[in-house]
């Protein structure tokens, strides 16, 4: 094999990959214009564009900021990261739904992640539905993630699915799947999967200097002889 390929490789297994753009927009829920005051919290009404790059429809969700107050017991789920959440557990017998519509290129395949809060007080799992479409109304994914019952005052599971976008428009959504009273959702991203010609460069680059390794320990003996 080419020296100066071997070297090439060799330089390619310690180049780190790039860190995966996040595509989703104000998935911590940090911007926006908070109004919630002392309350610590204030509802989106559906329709609302108080939440930068996010849609509520059917039901309002509350936007809310870490800290307790007794005036407002029903959000003692502290965000995630960051200063704020949303609690998609509205209590009536309109499901909330929250959604971001996003372009993506067709045929990648992307990761959604994201944070389900629960708190003890719902006495059983916190859940969302959630679901991908296209710009068609075809679904891509849809499925459900169940936040564990806690036994402390709250707890945050991360949930991640991957998907292949099959057009350049895509809406990304979560709706309430039971009726508990808190159901945190927080940092939420999607970020493409790595190519496999990708991976497959840095096994060649690691591959490279093993060989070099190899051949360096191997010229003493052949020379001795």
């Amino acid at each position: 094999m080419n020296i100066r390929l071997l070297r090439f490789l060799a330089l390619a297994a310690f180049v780190p990959l790039p860190a995966a753009a996040d595509l989703i927009a104000n998935g911590g829920f940090e911007q926006g214009i908070f109004t919630g005051g002392i309350s610590l919290a204030q509802q989106i009404q559906p329709g609302d564009s108080t939440l930068p790059n996010w849609t509520v429809s059917n039901a309002p969700v509350t936007w809310y900021t870490s800290g307790w107050n007794n005036n407002l017991p029903q959000i003692p789920l502290n965000p995630r990261t960051g200063s704020f959440g949303v609690n998609l557990a509205d209590g009536s017998v309109n499901f909330v739904r929250i959604s971001e519509t996003i372009n993506l290129l067709p045929f990648q395949q992307y990761q959604l992640s994201f944070w389900v809060g629960n708190f003890s007080a719902n006495n059983g799992p916190a859940g969302l539905n959630v679901n991908i479409s296209d710009g068609t109304s075809n679904t891509i994914l849809v499925s459900e993630a169940l936040a564990p019952a806690t036994n402390g005052s709250h707890t945050w599971t991360r949930f991640a699915f991957n998907f292949i976008a099959d057009g350049t428009s895509n809406t990304i959504s979560f709706s309430e799947i039971n009726g508990p009273s808190y159901i945190g959702l927080d940092d939420v991203s999607v970020t493409a999967v790595p190519e496999p010609a990708t991976w497959a460069m840095m096994i060649l680059g690691f591959a490279g200097v093993g060989f070099m390794a190899y051949r360096r320990k191997s010229k003493p003996a052949l020379m001795a002889a």
